[in-house]
């Protein structure tokens, strides 16, 4: 009876795990010893094959629906998977080209690149695609500027480093000529941009109430923009997630209930929002940029059949946000973590461009 090396036995054993993995994302059926003998191994016995599946199922990475039937993976098998795709993803240079290109197309303005960058995730994938970034309250100030609507209203736009924009409408009992606005702007550009907002608004307090005459006529609105800063803001605010119907139109009946589980989740978004906070925390600790969680893996157990791809992206040595797919356990990981990978880098690269351009005198004129 011939005998294997310990390491070609493990090699062959990996091999048929990845192949039995691969075979029912692709298939979702069953994976039998006879196809895996036809298929992927034709020079080793059925009987051989055999036993090393019954091998993989008493060590938890494939368990039989039926007795008589194929092995299917679990969430193990699916974690192997995945930490062996990583040390080997790729994405074709065509399709990076490709991407790039829908990117620059959709992705032209602040206001718009994470609801974008979340639209295309879910069209390339598939899935359902999201874009997290941290509460407004944590990052750093780009600008602020204001837009004159209405005699006496004015919209105050709030720009941070991240990409982040906040707006809202603030009103007070006279009217201001353009150009005090725009200086008003100025002046607190000047004092607070690359500043954390929380320290930006405590900079701006000291300033004004240190009674400089410079603003003396504009220290009423700029103290009601202070207070609105000040409000509360929650972090769901900042989740942007698309594709549930192309998610809903790529679902067997037998995901259709998880995929129930999941719009649950992502409907109530404080809950989704508070996982993601969490994941990108350990992320950064551990200066990690791409993670995936596979079913059990998940926190919440409206997820524990899902899988979430995500990616975290910097301004600075800073994570400020994540971006990633939710999707079946069954997907085609090779791609979707390249994907997610990619467009992380395309978002990275668009901030880093608009915190290289000058601030303009007439941007919200």
């Amino acid at each position: 009876m011939r005998i294997l090396k310990p390491e070609v036995a493990k090699e062959r054993k990996e091999k048929i795990l990845r192949w039995v993995v691969q075979q029912y994302v692709e298939t979702r059926r069953p994976v039998g010893s006879q196809m895996i003998a036809d298929s992927a191994l034709p020079d080793v016995s059925s009987a051989t094959i055999r036993n090393i599946l019954k091998d993989l199922e008493d060590e938890g990475f494939l368990y039989q629906p039926h007795t008589s039937g194929g092995r299917i993976p679990t969430d193990k098998a699916y974690r192997y998977y995945v930490d062996y795709l990583t040390s080997v993803q790729k994405m074709a240079a065509q399709e990076r080209q490709q991407i790039e290109r829908q990117y620059d197309q959709r992705v032209n303005e602040v206001d718009n690149v994470m609801v974008q960058t979340s639209r295309l995730l879910a069209m390339l994938s598939g899935a359902a695609g999201f874009v997290y970034a941290s509460n407004v309250k944590d990052q750093c100030v780009r600008r602020l500027d204001f837009i004159p609507l209405a005699p006496g209203v004015v919209l105050a736009v709030l720009v941070t480093e991240s990409g982040m924009v906040r707006h809202w409408p603030v009103r007070f009992g006279y009217i201001l000529a353009p150009n005090r606005l725009r200086m008003l702007s100025h002046f607190i550009n000047a004092e607070i941009a690359g500043l954390p907002l929380g320290q930006a608004q405590r900079v701006l307090w000291q300033y004004i109430n240190s009674g400089h005459k410079e603003i003396a006529d504009v220290a009423d609105l700029a103290v009601q923009v202070l207070k609105d800063m000040e409000r509360p803001q929650a972090s769901a605010d900042e989740l942007y997630v698309e594709g549930f119907g192309r998610l809903l139109e790529n679902t067997s009946s037998d995901d259709y209930e998880d995929l129930k589980q999941m719009m649950r989740v992502v409907e109530e978004r404080e809950r989704f929002s508070s996982l993601l906070c969490e994941k990108m925390t350990d992320m950064q600790k551990s200066n990690q940029k791409l993670n995936v969680s596979i079913g059990s893996e998940n926190e919440l157990k409206e997820l524990k059949n899902l899988s979430i791809v995500s990616s975290a992206y910097q301004v600075g040595d800073k994570t400020v946000g994540m971006l990633g797919i939710i999707g079946p356990k069954h997907m085609e990981y090779t791609r979707v973590m390249s994907l997610v990978n990619f467009i992380g880098n395309l978002l990275e690269a668009t901030i880093r461009n608009w915190n290289a351009l000058p601030a303009k005198e007439d941007d919200y004129e």
